[in-house]
């Protein structure tokens, strides 16, 4: 799909309510392969972002808001409503930060170890937020880095499909990308968004439900379950023996849960819970817009 400002690339299956699946760094809409042949009765949609996949690479900031507003752009063209968006990692933030572009579109929201929840971060993506580090010199061992990465997060190669996500690493314009999208969202103290700075700006939250590995090495599901006790009705879904990609380990239990809160029937809309306090991170001094809206505590296919 060609926008002003980007070229996605997107794939459609089946026939339903309209479900978004949404990637995290350095990954593909690839990564929901085992997730979506598990939707049945559902319109599925999975789309690369842009800088990733098939999707094209232009010289632009690749910020949450710019990266949320192409998506949200998508879902205009498309003209989607009662939309259900379920985000993976920085997948994730995107898919809060929608909730500032086109919340009377969204019917419900996924989170699955989902940036944006906290502070703590992956050690070498704070590495990667050194400005220019990346973008200057990481083009070359970017594909390398990412592969180590995901072995590491998984705790097995998946060879087959790790050099898949490599092979679109090694476009040219992925280290400016990866380099710009990084240092919007981390810096060497982790993360620098959260939800809850821009709770204020909407006027209802959508019902919503974490799922996370219990194992994670990027994102640990303590940010989770501090979320969640935060929140009235918003459950955390916890997988045992699951790590950052736990939708490649145990898709049928993925599936399972995702179908259980996507599928049942008047789900409360998730607030505040009385009281609570959420630990906020310090705003970067930016421009006003984006200091009120920061996250403190993170080609068309058919088938």
């Amino acid at each position: 799909m060609d926008l002003e400002e980007v070229t996605l690339h997107w794939t459609e299956v089946g026939e339903g309510l309209p479900v978004l699946l949404l990637h995290g760094l350095s990954d593909s809409h690839r990564t929901w392969r085992e997730i979506w042949p598990r939707l049945p009765g559902r319109r599925v949609l999975v789309l690369d972002l842009p800088g990733h996949g098939m999707s094209s690479r232009p010289d632009a900031p690749y910020t949450l808001d710019w990266n949320a507003t192409q998506v949200a752009r998508f879902i205009e063209r498309l003209d989607l409503q009662n939309l259900d968006c379920v985000g993976h990692s920085y997948g994730g933030g995107v898919a809060q930060w929608l909730l500032l572009k086109c919340r009377p579109r969204i019917r419900r929201l996924a989170l699955l170890s989902s940036g944006g929840l906290g502070r703590e971060v992956y050690a070498w993506l704070k590495l990667a937020s050194v400005p220019f580090v990346i973008e200057t010199f990481g083009q070359r061992w970017m594909a390398p880095i990412a592969a180590l990465a995901m072995a590491r997060a998984t705790g097995s190669d998946a060879r087959a499909e790790i050099a898949l996500l490599t092979s679109y690493l090694r476009q040219p314009g992925s280290a400016r990308a990866f380099s710009r999208t990084v240092r919007d969202v981390i810096r060497w103290r982790g993360q620098t968004r959260n939800l809850f700075d821009g709770i204020g700006e909407i006027d209802e939250l959508p019902p919503m439900r974490l799922f996370w590995g219990a194992r994670d090495s990027i994102l640990p599901i303590s940010q989770g379950a501090a979320i969640a006790g935060l929140l009235e009705s918003c459950e955390l879904i916890r997988f045992e023996n699951g790590s950052h990609f736990v939708h490649w380990e145990e898709p049928e239990a993925v599936a399972s849960a995702l179908r259980g809160f996507l599928d049942s029937q008047n789900e409360p809309a998730v607030r505040l819970k009385p009281h609570a306090v959420p630990n906020r991170l310090p705003a970067r001094q930016t421009d006003p817009v984006r200091r009120r809206l920061t996250f403190s505590p993170s080609g068309h296919t058919v088938r």
